[in-house]
């Protein structure tokens, strides 16, 4: 591939992204919620349709990433969420569309909601939980109408849980970095719920090799490794790899949360997807790294 746009390029996917795919990169971000994983940006907002345009226009394939991405903030801020993760979206549809570019756009596990069955396929139910889900069952039905009413080149892919180095360990950030930080620190390891929730986490490296996949075929594409592990078992984790003697706290259930996600890749591994995540392994050297920060 040459020629690339990524939006969204400053964030923890987005940035190993742009680094994984060299040199023909364009990268555009608001800047709003940047990992510390250092790429060059153009710093712009995907609903600034007069930008897209021109960015568009320059490069044979978009990566579309850039959203507000979690779920609390979209619960305290679903305007804001709708605005960018619909309208900037909907913006970059009508550029690829005016140009005739291929769009991989980041869809989520999220859309599916709570598991309906033991593995979720890319037929699965679509059950939004939160503001958030619900912008991108949007975004990706969008993608979806794209594709039947233009015949355009789009892939959708639902890229599950995921973890690494750079991730966000603030209050917006993810659950293994925000655990890590608080272990690390010696504070409580703060679980909302009973910490029953399982999700399918990959490493970050998976989830490259799934977008750069999703780049050669067309329609909707699971990614993940088809393995739990429930948030209590992470913090219990994180805890004896750190030795640390935070306490683990309970709090609240959060609103909009998920209870199970879990992949079936079957047509990944069609593909020729493997996830090579070794989740405890993985957890190690996530751990080692980020003391070396």
């Amino acid at each position: 591939m040459k020629n690339i746009l990524i939006t969204g390029n400053k964030g923890f996917i987005g940035s190993h992204l742009m680094k994984q795919l060299g040199n023909e990169v364009m990268g555009i971000d608001n800047n709003f919620h940047p990992s510390k994983n250092k790429v060059e940006s153009i710093i712009g907002d995907i609903r600034n349709k007069e930008l897209v345009d021109e960015l568009v226009q320059k490069v044979d394939v978009v990566f579309h990433l850039a959203a507000v991405i979690h779920v609390d903030y979209s619960i305290k801020y679903p305007a804001d969420t709708l605005d960018v993760n619909i309208g900037g979206t909907l913006n970059i549809l009508e550029a690829c569309r005016k140009y005739n570019k291929k769009l991989i756009f980041a869809s989520s596990s999220e859309v599916y909601g709570s598991s309906q069955a033991e593995y979720m396929n890319e037929e699965h139910l679509l059950d939004c939980q939160s503001p958030y889900a619900a912008t991108k069952v949007a975004g990706d039905r969008l993608c979806k109408s794209y594709m039947d009413t233009y015949g355009m080149d789009i892939s959708i892919l639902r890229n599950f849980n995921t973890f690494g180095e750079w991730q966000n360990d603030g209050s917006y950030g993810g659950v293994i970095a925000i655990f890590t930080r608080q272990a690390l620190a010696g504070k409580p390891i703060t679980v909302f719920g009973d910490g029953s929730q399982e999700r399918d986490y990959m490493h970050i490296n998976d989830a490259i090799r799934g977008y750069v996949l999703a780049a050669s075929m067309k329609g909707v594409l699971n990614i993940g490794t088809g393995k739990t592990v429930s948030v209590l078992e992470i913090a219990k984790m994180i805890k004896e790899i750190t030795e640390s003697k935070s306490e683990i706290v309970f709090l609240g259930e959060r609103a909009g949360e998920v209870q199970r996600l879990c992949a079936d890749i079957s047509k990944a591994k069609k593909l020729g997807f493997e996830p090579r995540t070794d989740f405890k392994k993985n957890l190690i050297d996530y751990v080692n790294w980020y003391k070396r920060q």
